[in-house]
């Protein structure tokens, strides 16, 4: 099986001291995919996202620890809570009892009662080994979401701010969209020359992808006020108007990422929603 032009579960160098290994996991499409990253130096290991809940991925985990010389599981990171990025979590500690899982606190009602959850909000520095992890709040994905800043590798694992390649998901519940604006310009000053997504291959021109998101969801604000420009329109029709070629299939999650949108335009009060419920219908404000 490959991810790319690399095979899954393989280890792959994306800085000193850091490792991407992309394991398969429930993750949605047309990922199959979830990267999880080992930091080490000195036989101290960090892992963050482990996502793969299979049989095949915790074992490549397993392989991939070794690779690196891990003598010691310091801890694991979590970016964030949805499932396809801890679902590994707990055969991972059962291979390596006691080891602490840090995440921020927006996101620790997703996992349960498990033990050894450690709240952990931006700006706090980590050690691994003599490696310096920074984390940084970016939330839009999801309400407290993470990236972890290796500075003097000029890394950044990014989680699901950007993906590989295509875009990264921003919708209802979870997701805000100006939020979502906003982390992306913090990761960009941030200076990476690496970045590690959640799914996808390492971004090594991390400017232009930045930039690159950040113009897409721009893009999908002004497809909304145009259709709106011609006049009230309910979540259903504005979702056919904006993907006319999507399957219907995947409507349902096309119009979550609109309300995030949407959202974002009221509390600009930008759009008006009229109606009693999601479908609205929405108008521009007068």
């Amino acid at each position: 099986m490959r991810n790319g032009d690399r095979e899954v579960g393989t280890p792959e160098l994306a800085a000193p001291g850091l490792w991407r290994l992309a394991l398969p996991s429930r993750t949605l499409p047309p990922f199959t995919t979830t990267n999880s990253y080992l930091i080490c130096d000195q036989g101290v290991t960090m892992v963050a996202d482990p996502g793969s809940d299979s049989r095949a991925g915790f074992e490549a985990l397993v392989r991939g620890l070794e690779h690196v010389g891990t003598r010691l599981v310091k801890g694991v990171l979590l970016t964030h809570a949805h499932d396809d990025h801890w679902a590994g979590l707990d055969a991972l500690r059962s291979a390596f009892p006691d080891t602490p899982v840090y995440l921020h606190p927006a996101e620790l009602g997703r996992l349960g009662d498990r033990p050894r959850l450690v709240a952990l909000q931006g700006e706090r520095n980590l050690t691994v080994g003599n490696l310096v992890v920074r984390t940084v709040f970016t939330p839009g994905h999801s309400p407290g979401h993470l990236s972890f800043h290796l500075p003097e590798q000029r890394a950044v694992l990014v989680g699901d701010l950007v993906a590989g390649s295509g875009s990264s998901w921003v919708g209802l519940p979870d997701g805000d969209v100006g939020h979502y604006l906003t982390s992306l310009r913090t990761v960009l000053e941030l200076d990476p020359k690496v970045l590690g997504p959640g799914h996808g291959p390492l971004i090594d021109l991390p400017s232009q992808k930045l930039e690159a998101a950040r113009a897409h969801r721009l893009e999908r604000e002004r497809q909304l006020l145009t259709e709106l420009g011609r006049g009230p329109g309910s979540l259903t029709s504005l979702g056919q108007a904006i993907y006319p070629d999507l399957s219907p299939a995947l409507l349902p999650a096309a119009e979550r990422s609109l309300l995030a949108h949407l959202k974002k335009l009221m509390n600009e009060m930008r759009v008006v929603h009229l109606g009693s419920d999601h479908q609205g219908p929405y108008r521009l404000r007068q």
